[in-house]
């Protein structure tokens, strides 16, 4: 985990954070048979998301396809949402857990435990604590083990009804699957298909593709994986290393001191304002379910910045009255940056929508343009 300070955080965590507000590893299939589970699809959903005091350990492996340009600051956030992460992780409860991710550089640990979050830097044994509370925080690779990332996915689309998918081996289990298939127009995402332990509902491998998509753009899986409480040795942070201390980013104080008092419309591009986010009153939800985007007004520089180095990265323009803005094209996720031409107030949205939603949204906010004092 790196802890994201600076200018940097500014002009870029804020970006990832944003888009992270809104989350193909190898098959491992025995040669024994997988007998269909007697769970119907619907019982298996509410099971899956009740696995939340599951305690298990394992190992598993993300991939993920985004596409996101190599922004400056969170390289780390980059990698994650791009590439391949192998991850060891040991969980007994929310604030007893472990997550490693192990790459070709080095090992990085974070400990969850009851006196606050600990990194482990292996390469240069450092042990960092980090103080104060993330309510809006970057991204992890613990966010895309399955576990989370498939309650998440759940939690946030309680409508779709769900179809049963055939059974397949997972790390050594016979897991039932289950698929979700969002029925609004506008959402990017085509289908996310779950599998998991059918006696306990522990998600196993969780596979999210884009509408149009011929594969997944994120795929995560156990490789190994044990039910049951983990050796509590592995939940304490080493003691034998370098000691340092280190602050939580603040996005959501930074967020706030760019947004006193702003109010944002009721509705954009057909969409309502959804309930505001852990206290975030000025970034705007639009949208139930996986047809979601947000919305987040910066100083006009701020969004300046990224959009320039957006376009270096191979971003596109779009045509808005009264300013410009360019739509990054990374699949499963729109992003859009706009720069108002009157007044200090530009915005980000990001979501999961389709690009005409997200610049109708975009056009209709430039009308709004009040500076910020």
């Amino acid at each position: 985990m790196s802890i994201v300070r600076g200018k940097g955080m500014t002009r870029w965590a804020l970006v990832v954070a944003a888009a992270a507000v809104l989350c193909a590893a190898p098959s491992v299939v025995s040669s024994l048979p997988v007998h269909a589970t007697q769970l119907s699809a619907g019982q298996l959903r509410q099971r899956i998301a009740a696995s939340g005091t599951q305690q298990y350990s394992g190992y598993a492996r993300t991939q993920s396809e985004l596409g996101l340009p190599n922004l400056p600051a969170v390289g780390s956030v980059t990698s994650l949402l791009s590439g391949v992460t192998n991850v060891r992780v040991w969980y007994a409860a929310a604030n007893a857990n472990r997550v490693d991710v192990i790459d070709t550089v080095g090992e990085r640990d974070v400990y969850e435990t009851p006196l606050g979050e600990f990194t482990w830097d292996y390469g240069t044994g450092v042990l960092t604590e980090v103080f104060g509370s993330e309510p809006v925080r970057l991204p992890t690779a613990g966010d895309l083990l399955p576990p989370d990332l498939a309650r998440r996915v759940l939690s946030m689309d309680p409508v779709d009804p769900p179809i049963s998918l055939p059974p397949r081996r997972i790390a050594g289990i016979a897991a039932a699957g289950i698929r979700l298939r969002p029925t609004d127009p506008a959402t990017t995402v085509g289908q996310v298909d779950i599998w998991a332990d059918p006696d306990t509902g522990l998600p196993l491998r969780v596979e999210i593709t884009a509408k149009g998509a011929a594969k997944p753009i994120i795929t995560s899986q156990f490789v190994s994986v044990t039910p049951g409480k983990p050796d509590a040795s592995a939940l304490q942070p080493p003691t034998n290393g370098g000691l340092a201390q280190a602050a939580a980013p603040d996005i959501v104080g930074r967020i706030a001191g760019f947004n006193d008092g702003f109010q944002l419309p009721p509705s954009l591009a057909g969409y309502h304002l959804q309930p505001q986010l852990n206290g975030l009153t000025a970034v705007g939800r639009y949208g139930p379910g996986l047809a979601t985007f947000i919305v987040l007004p910066l100083p006009r520089n701020i969004v300046q910045s990224a959009a320039d180095t957006a376009l270096k990265a191979g971003a596109l323009k779009v045509t808005v009255p009264r300013g410009r803005a360019v739509v990054i094209g990374i699949p499963l996720l729109s992003v859009l940056l706009v720069e108002v031409e009157h007044g200090r107030r530009s915005y980000l949205l990001a979501g999961f929508v389709n690009r005409t939603t997200i610049e109708q949204a975009a056009r209709q906010l430039v009308f709004l343009g009040r500076p910020i004092r």
